[in-house]
């Protein structure tokens, strides 16, 4: 897990009801794991750098797609299901949300009048202000705490978000990005994030027929592989980067074995891509690993969190068993 990340200002938002905060901006960590991921032997980006402004948009734009299924299908497990995943957390009274994008699934959850805090993390700083905004008026008596930076940093929350009656939430399947350690490591930040008496909810995809599984990271609009090559403009406008984006394509399959999606950018012609002072060499067909999405049956899921202390509330599933909510409470 990364070092703590300590909240270095606060700001106005625009709205009395919203306060913005800023983690502090690891350019130098950030330009350093760029690095390391490209000196590997088989290369790999971090996928938290999909993630400015473009990225998001490029992001929201696939949920809309018809071969996209999981936000469709987590969708309807909440309007299903909602009512009685808050019966389940009666102490609830702030929704955290690391990674919250558009802050769009947690607008159905804001709507409950026990929930008088919300603060979503998210590292596209200008799109989350955005969003907030949007949000804090659509909210008077709302309070939103907006955490600009990297979830994966964040090891502590403001001091103005209060510390009983937290609700975790982690919808989509992005716990499916981590390998199965860094996975680990991230569900014992959130336990720590929920607190004593705390709550996380939480998506997983399931496993399930391949053809399913890549034609949703192989979009017929083409939004996914926009989305994998944002993250090289991303790298050269923010991390000193030099990367030819027309040098790559995107690459998504389903790696059996390994129970998890990949995606990659394939060298169509040799390149060569500079981070910082440092220069690296790919040649025709060799590929820059940007994302995994693991997918995981119920049993092994709730047996990894159980082994950073969550325990299992209950979860609840769609009609054709694709995706599942997981409902876990601190230990």
């Amino acid at each position: 897990m990364n070092n703590l990340a300590v909240v270095d200002k606060s700001v106005s938002g625009g709205h009395r009801n919203l306060r913005v905060h800023y983690l502090h901006d690891c350019v130098a960590d950030d330009q350093a794991l760029v690095a390391e991921g490209m000196a590997a032997s088989k290369p790999w980006l971090h996928p938290k750098f999909f993630y400015d402004t473009a990225g998001s948009e490029l992001f929201d734009a696939i949920t809309e797609t018809e071969e996209y299924y999981p936000t469709r299908t987590e969708a309807e497990i909440f309007d299903r299901h909602l009512d009685d995943m808050l019966a389940h957390v009666a102490n609830r009274q702030v929704l955290v949300e690391p990674g919250s994008g558009n802050c769009g699934k947690a607008e159905q959850f804001l709507r409950d009048p026990k929930l008088s805090h919300y603060a979503p993390i998210e590292i596209s700083a200008d799109f989350l202000v955005g969003c907030c905004n949007r949000l804090a008026r659509a909210h008077p008596d709302l309070t939103v705490d907006a955490i600009c930076g990297d979830f994966t940093r964040c090891q502590t929350l403001p001091a103005a978000v209060p510390e009983s009656g937290r609700l975790l939430f982690f919808p989509g399947s992005t716990i499916g990005n981590f390998d199965p350690e860094s996975a680990q490591d991230l569900l014992a930040n959130f336990r720590s994030l929920a607190g004593s008496e705390g709550y996380l909810l939480i998506g997983t995809d399931l496993p399930k027929d391949r053809g399913v599984l890549e034609a949703a990271y192989n979009d017929s609009q083409g939004f996914t592989r926009r989305f994998n090559l944002n993250i090289l403009d991303h790298l050269n406008d923010r991390l000193d980067c030099h990367f030819h984006a027309a040098d790559f394509d995107h690459d998504a399959f389903y790696n059996e074995d390994l129970g998890r999606i990949e995606m990659h950018l394939v060298c169509v012609r040799d390149t060569r891509v500079r981070v910082g002072e440092k220069h690296f060499n790919l040649s025709k067909g060799e590929s820059i690993h940007t994302e995994n999405s693991y997918k995981y049956a119920p049993d092994s899921f709730v047996a990894m969190a159980s082994t950073v202390g969550f325990e299992p509330v209950t979860y609840w599933t769609d009609s054709r068993q694709w995706f599942a909510v997981h409902l876990l409470r601190a230990c």
